[in-house]
């Protein structure tokens, strides 16, 4: 899989790198491969870090802005779809690289999951409240981070 960015933000852009970099070593899924087994899913991390090795999609990376006066303390920084399509709120997105590289590994798990028509090993719902630590997409953009 590949992230697609065409915007002009030079900390999307940067990070977009640093993510396909990541995406693109071995190392990492070797990583993925030896993860214990992560919650909401009956597949193994070995067969996960398979599925997204070999997703041969093009991901674009479209921003947007937008504020939630009814939840201003929830950013959701990236929402996810379809399988070709991540959004970005550029609002919130962080200028961390390690943080912006977490949040691009971690939803690029899912255009990938999704790319079936079913979901197999993301995540319950957009708001973790500890709940959803061990599932794929978060754990695996943990350890993204750690590549950075």
């Amino acid at each position: 899989m590949k992230l697609i960015f065409k915007g002009s933000q030079s900390n999307i852009k940067y990070a977009v790198d640093k993510a396909n970099e990541i995406l693109s070593n071995p190392a990492f899924w070797s990583q993925v491969e030896k993860l214990p087994q992560f919650d909401n899913t009956k597949l193994t991390s070995a067969q996960i870090a398979d599925i997204l090795r070999k997703a041969n999609q093009d991901i674009q990376i479209k921003t947007y802005w937008s504020f939630n006066p009814f939840r201003p303390l929830t950013c959701v920084n990236v929402t996810t779809v379809s399988a070709t399509l991540i959004k970005i709120n550029t609002r919130c997105f962080s200028n961390d690289l390690k943080t912006a590289v977490n949040t691009l590994v971690h939803e690029s798990t899912q255009p990938a999951d999704f790319l079936d028509g079913k979901w197999e090993f993301t995540h319950m719902d957009n708001t973790n409240e500890g709940e959803e630590d061990n599932t794929a997409p978060w754990v695996i953009g943990e350890l993204a981070e750690k590549f950075v």
